[in-house]
């Protein structure tokens, strides 16, 4: 009777899941600077009686039934924006010039909102506690490791996190096991060398001789020193700077660039022949490189029991034969620290899906995260608060 009166609590109740998500679409904000969505999603949890612990600098959590003594499972909803400006044209479009909700982190934020609404209903009924984390920083991967650092994950038996996604029809959701996601790495490469007039080379150090020589070994490196069938790596090259005129050898040149792995292994070996290739690029025209790096996000790793959990629920919502259980992808998502940990913080079990909500009868749905005229269909909404909502209830009444 609870997951069919949660079910009722949510879609009854989906005008207002679908307002709060407009009022969030209007004020979207980057991450680690929702001061606005911070405060807005505080107010709600306090009206509905629950003991809001604030972190820093932005986020959120809240538990319910947190003097319980049974298992705690996690539901996770993030609330940052992108620096991408909008070109919907609807009247709950963004009120910040440059900044949208072009990844539905406004829909996760509401559809979770709804979820602690209807468990609140029943918490007589969760042998259990239920911990809401509202994140900010996805897109960065900076919320992730904040949070983590600040100890929402300990003592956790299960997390749970779902993404909206305009790749997949509505109606049809998708998940794997292990291997669901990847991690990412974002470096970059200052070279030094030394000037001279073009017409006499050999008197200079050419520092973009030293970055082209770089992206041939890092190339190489990727092509003959990584395992490509069992943890591939994708490395994208994302700005270059060098130089000043054309007729002079350049003393300086600077390379941003980033790649994404699914085992931590290989990323540390990655990191290890990229920063040698480098050092060696820049030996051989007589200058110097200065690597750095820094971690956008951990790969999302699915646990196999919350896993089978997290699917059987998408099937008796979307249907049997709507829920793929094969999905690995080379996009990151910063869930993965959660799950993995950060530091010396533990992360915990958990696992992660994404829902559709392409309509196919609708073409303004189309357009795909991340996109200027990112629109998902709002009907998704109701279906993804109900499979946060009976992940909880159900983990906590039938696990062992």
């Amino acid at each position: 009777m609870s997951r069919e009166r949660l079910k009722e609590l949510i879609f009854n109740n989906e005008d207002q899941i679908i307002e709060e998500r407009r009022e969030l679409h209007q004020h979207p904000e980057l991450a680690m600077e929702e001061r606005w969505t911070n405060d807005y999603i505080k107010e709600q949890l306090e009206s509905y009686g629950l003991e809001v612990t604030q972190l820093d600098p932005t986020g959120l959590i809240a538990d319910i039934n947190p003097d319980s003594d049974g298992k705690t499972v996690l539901l996770r909803a993030d609330f940052d924006g992108l620096p991408i400006k909008e070109t919907n044209d609807f009247e709950w479009k963004s009120q910040i010039e440059g900044n949208s909700h072009a990844c539905g982190h406004d829909t996760h934020t509401a559809m979770l909102l709804a979820a602690a609404r209807a468990l609140i209903e029943i918490k007589d009924e969760l042998p259990g506690k239920v911990r809401l984390l509202f994140q900010p920083g996805e897109e960065t991967g900076d919320g992730g490791k904040a949070v983590v650092s600040q100890g929402v994950s300990e003592g956790v038996d299960s997390g749970f996190a779902i993404h909206i996604h305009t790749s997949l029809p509505l109606g049809y959701a998708g998940t794997g096991y292990d291997e669901v996601m990847a991690g990412n790495y974002f470096f970059e490469i200052k070279f030094q060398g030394k000037s001279a007039h073009g017409s006499t080379p050999y008197e200079g150090h050419d520092a973009i001789m030293m970055l082209n020589t770089f992206i041939n070994g890092a190339n190489g490196t990727i092509a003959r020193k990584v395992d490509a069938l069992n943890s591939p790596i994708v490395l994208n090259y994302g700005t270059i700077e060098a130089g000043s005129v054309a007729n002079a050898v350049a003393s300086e040149a600077k390379l941003t660039a980033s790649f994404r792995f699914f085992s931590n292994e290989w990323a540390e070996t990655v990191l290890e022949e990229l920063e040698k290739t480098a050092n060696l690029a820049a030996e051989m025209y007589g200058g110097s490189a200065e690597f750095t790096y820094n971690q956008g996000a951990g790969p999302v790793l699915n646990e196999k029991t919350s896993t089978d959990t997290s699917v059987k629920i998408a099937k008796e919502i979307f249907g049997e034969d709507k829920v793929m259980t094969d999905l690995k992808v080379a996009g990151s998502e910063d869930f993965g620290f959660l799950l993995a940990g950060y530091e010396d913080k533990p992360g915990m079990p958990g696992t992660y899906m994404v829902i559709g909500a392409k309509n196919p009868e609708d073409e303004s749905t189309y357009p795909l995260n991340h996109a200027q005229d990112f629109n998902p269909d709002e009907s998704a909404f109701k279906y993804g608060s109900l499979l946060l909502a009976t992940y909880a209830y159900d983990y906590l009444n039938e696990q062992d």
